[in-house]
């Protein structure tokens, strides 16, 4: 009989997944327990694995971290892989994330996602493993003109693959919890950004789509102009607002959760969102970037991009309650210091 816990995660390589992993080893509550990165590495990075096994601050007696690079679609080696660890609980983090590319190639996100998330779920109640924290998004609930932050209550109307296959492994955990007594943490959110604080990890994504990574790129020399969409939305200064979240944030939330499922605290699936509340327009981020790097953006105006919402912000509200979390790290500031730091770095190397 094994004497601790097993956790696996899923996309643990990548650069929310990964962030996750460093707030867990720092965490005295996990220190007698296991963990497995599981992820196939085509967005993954190795290296991220290997800086988290060398600087786990509550490594005593050799690794707590491993890694399986496996596919989820293999669910032979998936189900070899529960079968040798057991595993307590999971946090599901793997999914491809581009919305454009999720238009382009629908069936791709479709097989990726949904069908990857099927067979993670058939393990687990294969193997008795119960307890699941999910990394949604808060595109399940499409374009909305609401004004102000969106609760887990609003209606769920993905407009693009992206979304749609979100919602469905959403609804597959929800069916599990009615089916066979899965019991889930479930989180949405928008846009994850910024980098750790301790220097080791950050975005790297290939190609990059994200606003404040490109943004710290062309500002930093590496890269064409920012393309800036829109300037006469119905805010504060014509540009859209939308909601930055500080990966170290979204991590502690994870943390929690996870804490939540293992001293059985959950009822069924639990939905949160993760959200600043307030938002910031993009020009608010660029004259933050600037400051930050000390120099002036090169900015090129575009019209509109058909679907682009004025406003997309989350409320916290029922995670501030249920799970004492709140976004402390996630001033715009914050998330452009720690995410030129990285930028910086990953230039160099």
């Amino acid at each position: 009989m094994k004497n601790h816990r097993i956790i696996f995660v899923t996309g643990g390589a990548g650069y929310i997944g990964s962030h996750f992993v460093e707030a867990w080893s720092a965490d005295s509550r996990f220190q007698n327990d296991r963990l497995v990165i599981v992820d196939n590495l085509s967005t993954g990075h190795a290296e991220f694995v290997d800086t988290l096994v060398a600087n786990d601050p509550l490594a005593k007696h050799g690794p707590r971290i491993t890694l399986e690079k496996i596919d989820l679609l293999d669910y032979a080696a998936l189900e070899a892989t529960f079968q040798k660890h057991r595993p307590d609980a999971v946090l599901h983090f793997a999914a491809k994330i581009s919305v454009a590319e999720s238009v382009a190639n629908p069936e791709l996100y479709r097989r990726n996602n949904v069908e990857g998330s099927e067979n993670l779920l058939k393990a687990m109640r294969v193997h008795g493993c119960r307890k699941i924290v999910f990394s949604s998004t808060a595109a399940v609930y499409g374009m909305t003109s609401k004004t102000e932050p969106l609760t887990e209550s609003d209606t769920l109307q993905p407009i693009n693959p992206y979304g749609e296959t979100k919602l469905a492994m959403e609804n597959s955990i929800r069916a599990a919890a009615r089916e066979w007594g899965l019991q889930a943490v479930i989180f949405r959110y928008f846009n994850a950004s910024g980098a750790s604080p301790s220097g080791r990890l950050g975005e790297w994504h290939e190609p990059e789509t994200h606003l404040i990574p490109l943004l710290l790129e062309s500002i930093l020399g590496q890269k064409a102009p920012l393309q800036l969409y829109g300037t006469d939305y119905p805010t504060r200064d014509g540009t859209c607002v939308r909601d930055y979240i500080h990966v170290n944030d979204l991590a502690d939330a994870h943390v929690r959760g996870l804490d939540r499922l293992l001293n059985d605290e959950t009822d069924g699936a639990e939905v949160y969102n993760l959200g600043t509340e307030t938002g910031t327009t993009v020009c608010e981020v660029i004259a933050a970037a600037e400051k930050v790097c000390e120099k002036k953006a090169a900015i090129e105006e575009k019209p509109r991009r058909p679907g682009d919402a004025a406003m997309l912000v989350a409320g916290c509200a029922k995670a501030t309650k249920t799970l004492e979390w709140r976004p402390r790290h996630s001033q715009i500031e914050e998330i452009l210091n720690t995410a030129a730091r990285w930028q910086r770095k990953l230039s160099e190397s």
